[in-house]
């Protein structure tokens, strides 16, 4: 029974580390580009791991992603040419009205400053703050999902620990529930609408789906 057991929190803890690196990399594709990223989803690098680590914490979403998701997210441009196409789907508003990745855009439109004051209280729980040279508010997408790639991370550690997770599970539904399972599907609907570059549509996408999953993952797991 004691090996049965230990195997069980031996995938638990792989399965809250794999959580942790998929909300990363969302981030990382979902952030202003950088060199390093854009050449990890132009060699197939960082693609093959979310294909592996979907494998493992979403596996329902593997297949899908495999098939629909992963072609769409290679990149054949260059660094400086992915870096406008970012400046111009998120940020300048030009050619076209840009897509916006901020909550306080999307939801609480009329009291963004309650907004803004309720994530630095989530992050603020967990010893956190925005960096302040980055000159990015508390709603930023990377930001929340950062966030959450922190508390599957924290909850890892427990495990690893021989500690309740309870806290952080606690802390990853209700922040789910409040902000990007609200908010990621209207963010996703206006890529769609206003991003052409199919690498943007496809991890919009994604994000929605894997949220979407991780929520009901979270509740189900979460103990009483």
């Amino acid at each position: 029974m004691n090996s049965i057991t230990d195997e069980a929190i031996v995938e638990g803890i792989e399965q809250s580390l794999s959580r942790s690196r998929v909300y990363a990399l969302l981030a990382i594709g979902l952030g202003f580009p950088d060199r390093e990223s854009h050449a990890g989803f132009s060699d197939g690098q960082l693609i093959t791991e979310l294909q592996q680590i979907l494998d493992i914490c979403a596996p329902d979403l593997s297949g899908e992603f495999r098939e629909q998701i992963a072609p769409r997210l290679r990149l054949t441009c260059s660094f400086d040419d992915f870096e406008a196409v970012f400046l111009s789907s998120f940020e300048t508003n030009m050619p076209a009205p840009s897509a916006a990745l901020y909550e306080g855009v999307h939801v609480h439109k009329d009291d963004r400053p309650a907004l803004i004051l309720e994530l630095k209280g989530f992050y603020r729980n967990f010893g956190l703050q925005m960096d302040a040279k980055g000159n990015e508010l508390e709603d930023t997408l990377t930001a929340e999902l950062e966030f959450m790639q922190f508390l599957a991370a924290k909850q890892a550690q427990a495990e690893m620990d021989g500690l309740s997770a309870n806290a952080y599970q606690r802390a990853q539904r209700d922040f789910l529930e409040r902000h990007l399972a609200t908010w990621v599907p209207l963010v996703r609907a206006e890529i769609n609408a206003k991003v052409t570059t199919q690498f943007f549509v496809a991890l919009a996408d994604l994000t929605e789906r894997f949220v979407a999953a991780d929520l009901e993952r979270v509740r189900r797991e979460l103990v009483p």
